[in-house]
């Protein structure tokens, strides 16, 4: 499907998992515990979904943290996203959060009013509504989406017709 970027799996220690099975739907699922590995392995799978030539959805699944990561870690993330914003707009449909925590739903969904994203940025209760809001922006963009990424967003019917 459309010209699927590669990226190795996580090196030694690197709890965080970035998906390009159901390319052009990213799933990065984050660690119990985000650590410095994590991130860097983030930026550098991040750089190669960038290149690839085709837009993608993104689904973030945050449903595995037990621990916040630090103020640094935090800023760390928001340097990468902040270098990169022009190329998040032009390659990103969107990103979807998956936060099964109604009130830290609610805070993410005001911070992103407060200081939006330069792509579509949603929180979302269930990893299924997350993935069809993703699957929306998709074929919206006339994108092609997997039968996989279907099943994911509990919409196996429609992939059959």
């Amino acid at each position: 499907m459309g010209d699927l970027p590669t990226i190795s799996g996580p090196p030694p220690g690197v709890g965080l998992l970035f998906d390009l099975t159901m390319w052009p739907l990213v799933v990065m699922r984050m660690p119990p515990v985000t650590l410095d590995g994590d991130i860097e392995y983030m930026r550098r799978c991040y750089e190669r979904v960038f290149a690839a030539p085709n837009r993608h959805a993104l689904v973030v699944d945050t449903t595995e943290i037990v621990k916040a990561p630090d103020a640094t870690l935090r800023r760390r993330i928001k340097e990468f996203e902040d270098s990169h914003r022009e190329i998040i707009r032009e390659k990103n449909l969107g990103s979807a959060i998956v936060i099964r925590n109604t009130l830290v739903r609610g805070a993410f969904s005001a911070l992103r009013w407060i200081s939006p994203q330069p792509a579509p940025n949603r929180a979302f209760a269930t990893l299924e509504s997350a993935a069809r809001w993703c699957i929306e922006a998709l074929e919206t963009d006339e994108q092609p989406v997997p039968i996989a990424a279907y099943v994911m967003a509990g919409l196996a019917n429609e992939a059959a017709s």
